[in-house]
């Protein structure tokens, strides 16, 4: 294949032989014929250069433009690159619509010297175009056996970039965040436009022009070879420099390294896949405090890559609001899970994440002893990212800090109680795409929600009664009795001050130290109502 300006160099003609399009003459062709019949395009095929003398299209002066204009419309439609016209036998000069139309259907038309036989110029076209595919085959089997070298003698997939350099003779990036390749034959800074490019795509669906041609180019001589897995975007190889189109050979040097990248990173995802699985098992065994030994846990943790925190705060998230998801969910899970991983591998942060026992996303964010503010501040900003990453909804649970490895386990109990909560949104109008609710702001929905109601209630007696109880043990208080009977006069200070014998400014001094103990408000609707609970179980035989 060679442009129509090649022709214009191979096929003998001058400076001034372009009569028409000189904008179009780096359109292709692929062989040059000639015809003098009023018909003769119907049996050209695409891409053939046509030489004639016009004469049929001239018979009578006065129809010879309108002939000429239909030759022109004729030949644009059957994929013609342009024609050459012997001008002085029968045709003096192009008539000037002509020459427009030539412009407005993107046809470049040459002037075919007189002496000149139509052999003059179909040999050695054919000649050169025979040459230039001999040429092609001969860099393509040299590619061939390039990449045949580089697998032969186990090379690293990174040195592809460096391949790819030697036989394009141009800067080359491998570019998959996903996986953190970020490979380079010459220093590129972070900031480069076609990385940030290629950011803004990674992880989403790839469109369909995208399926169809995954090379594209760009703008300021970039190309851009999109790396797909499951039809979404991980990465690309960049080709910076190019200000023209790629020969054929140099499209299977990409290729070639396209479907090496491709298959390397089936084959990390497989592997990763099944350290998950791994990771999955160990998670598993946090959550359900089935485990020997700290040191054993902490071995078993750097087995799965991990180094373990001292304190953590479980999250359970799901693409959809079931307990157990269904296939379709669990796929979603899954590439919820990528976003995830892709997201959480440029954080310095050591989360540990995969897959709980019902196919829901678990995660344990790390937090201080004492303050859970800062974990849970970098998770809001985490699902900000995931939220604008991915337009579907999200379900999570969140629950609350408990001290050390020992505690996981009841954050994660009420990060599943949280998430059920958080899954009662569904359906409601206007309702956001993340569904997120904390153990901290449930209610009732703690007890609602819980696998085992009764025990979840007994849970909740002893955390708000907990510590008033050993207050009233240690200063010979009267705080539980004072509650009971603040409860059963529906919260009114004054039958409360009758009842107990002292001024209602102490039942309010009481209910303070109550609610500083607690964090519970007597006198606010729902904690009241937490408060009738954790009293009515109490009344039942509990004791704190």
């Amino acid at each position: 294949m060679i442009t129509v300006r090649e022709l214009i160099e191979v096929g003998g003609f001058d400076e001034a032989a372009v009569l028409a399009g000189e904008a179009f003459l780096e359109k292709e062709l692929l062989g040059v014929t000639s015809f003098d019949s009023p018909d003769g395009h119907k049996w050209l095929r695409p891409g053939e250069f046509v030489l004639t003398t016009g004469f049929p299209f001239i018979t009578h002066k006065e129809s010879s433009e309108s002939g000429l204009i239909k030759l022109i419309d004729d030949l644009a439609e059957v994929g013609t690159p342009g024609l050459a016209i012997k001008l002085g036998r029968y045709i003096e000069s192009l008539p000037p619509k002509v020459i427009t139309h030539a412009l407005k259907r993107q046809m470049p038309i040459l002037s075919f010297p007189m002496e000149k036989a139509w052999s003059d110029v179909i040999v050695p076209v054919v000649r050169y175009i025979n040459n230039k595919q001999r040429m092609e085959l001969d860099q393509t089997h040299a590619i061939y056996e390039r990449f045949h070298r580089h697998l032969t003698a186990g090379d690293p997939v990174s040195n592809l970039v460096h391949v790819l350099h030697d036989v394009l003779q141009s800067p080359i990036s491998i570019y998959v965040p996903t996986l953190k390749w970020n490979w380079n034959s010459s220093p590129v800074v972070r900031e480069d436009e076609a990385f940030l490019f290629v950011d803004k795509q990674v992880g989403q669906h790839a469109p369909k022009w995208m399926l169809n041609q995954p090379l594209a180019r760009t703008t300021n001589g970039v190309f851009v070879r999109w790396l797909l897995h499951d039809q979404r975007v991980q990465g690309a190889i960049i080709l910076r420099q190019v200000h023209r189109d790629l020969y054929a050979w140099e499209k299977v040097a990409i290729e070639q390294s396209a479907a090496l990248l491709s298959l390397e990173m089936e084959r990390q995802r497989t592997v990763s896949e099944t350290y998950q699985r791994f990771r999955n098992d160990f998670l598993q065994l946090l959550v359900c405090g089935e485990y020997e030994s700290r040191h054993m846990l902490i071995r078993k943790a750097e087995e799965v890559g991990w180094e373990l925190a001292e304190h953590y705060i479980a999250v359970v998230m799901s693409a959809g609001p079931h307990a157990s998801p269904d296939v379709e969910t669990w796929n979603e899970n899954l590439r919820l899970l990528e976003t995830i991983r892709r997201i959480l591998s440029t954080e310095d942060q050591p989360i540990l994440f995969g897959l709980d026992q019902h196919n829901r996303i678990l995660l344990l964010i790390p937090a201080t002893e004492n303050d859970e503010s800062a974990a849970k501040e970098f998770l809001t900003d985490l699902m900000t990212t995931v939220a604008s990453q991915r337009p579907h909804p999200v379900y999570l649970g969140v629950g609350r800090l408990h001290h050390s490895l020992e505690g996981i386990g009841q954050s994660y109990h009420e990060a599943q109680i949280s998430f059920r909560s958080a899954t009662y949104a569904i359906g409601l109008p206007n309702a956001p795409l993340l569904h997120m609710k904390g153990f901290n702001e449930l209610g009732l929905e703690r007890i609602l929600f819980a696998d085992q109601p009764g025990a979840e209630a007994h849970a909740l007696a002893k955390e708000c009664l907990g510590k008033i109880t050993q207050y009233d043990k240690e200063k010979n208080g009267q705080l539980l009795h004072t509650l009971q009977i603040f409860l059963q006069v529906n919260g009114n200070h004054v039958e409360a001050a009758n009842l107990l014998f002292v001024h209602k400014n102490t039942i309010k001094y009481r209910l303070q130290l109550i609610r500083d103990l607690t964090g519970l408000h007597p006198e606010n609707g729902q904690d009241q109502l937490m408060l009738r609970i954790a009293m009515t179980v109490h009344s039942f035989g509990y004791q704190a």
